[in-house]
């Protein structure tokens, strides 16, 4: 049984060794090796070492004139001439002071009351900025419904933003009631 497992062992090192070999060759071929090889066959194709665009011409030829290629003929054209460099905004890299988009609660985690007061403050101040936004949005929607109106659009995609606008009012109304009871 040990002797297998030797024999065994032997043949999974010279695998393995085989195998790290064999990436080793295969990494260190270059393009030069394979210029001579092809090269040295006598069928081999010659390519230029700068590609080229081609336009492949498949109208048949004269009969006067011997067929090449079967009937292809390759032609380089013109490459596209490149255009001016247009400007392009690049944006300032120098990052500017981050202030923290949350307050932070600087409290002590223990004292529960305080807690809920600071998460009372953060919904307060959510349903205060909520308040401040919906006339802004109210105003723009009220533009777009004008200019939806003049552009002859369906009553139904009107009467959509006529609801729109009232449901933010609506919500604007029970927001500054729930801040008015709770103060």
């Amino acid at each position: 049984m040990n002797q297998f497992k030797l024999i065994l062992c032997f043949i999974l090192t010279g695998c393995i060794l085989s195998l790290v070999w064999w990436l080793a060759n295969a990494t260190t071929n270059t393009h030069k090796d394979n210029v001579l090889a092809n090269e040295a066959s006598p069928q081999a194709m010659k390519f230029p070492s700068t590609p080229s665009h081609a336009a492949i011409d498949l109208t048949p030829q004269s009969e006067s004139h011997p067929q090449k290629n079967n009937g292809v003929r390759i032609e380089p054209t013109q490459l596209p001439t490149p255009r001016p460099q247009e400007s392009v905004y690049i944006p300032p890299i120098a990052s500017k002071e981050e202030t923290p988009s949350q307050p932070v609660y600087d409290g002590d985690l223990d004292d529960h009351e305080a807690y809920n007061e600071f998460l009372l403050d953060q919904e307060h101040g959510l349903k205060r900025d909520y308040i401040a936004a919906v006339d802004k949005k109210v105003q723009r929607l009220s533009q777009l419904l004008q200019k939806g109106i003049n552009a002859g659009l369906p009553q139904s995609q009107l009467n959509e933003a006529k609801e729109k606008i009232a449901a933010l009012q609506v919500m604007q109304q029970h927001l500054e009631k729930e801040l008015n009871a709770q103060n």
